[in-house]
């Protein structure tokens, strides 16, 4: 259980890296997705919200036993 439970939290924080760190390439292809609903400034800061989200819950999991 407990490998489990720190292979779940890597991936956590790798996504969550990804989010936070490529958040500019992932906004510009969102933008252009959702053009009619999202700017592609309003998504830099929610791909930066999900991203820190994620680093979060993966942080938590592997501290909290």
């Amino acid at each position: 259980m407990e490998t489990g439970r720190i292979i779940v939290s890597i991936i956590f924080f790798v996504l969550g890296l990804v989010f936070f760190f490529n958040n500019k390439n992932m906004s510009k292809f969102a933008a252009k997705f959702y053009k009619w609903l999202y700017t592609e400034k309003n998504l830099r800061v929610i791909f930066r919200i999900v991203g820190i989200i994620l680093i979060v819950g993966g942080v938590l999991i592997l501290v909290l036993k």
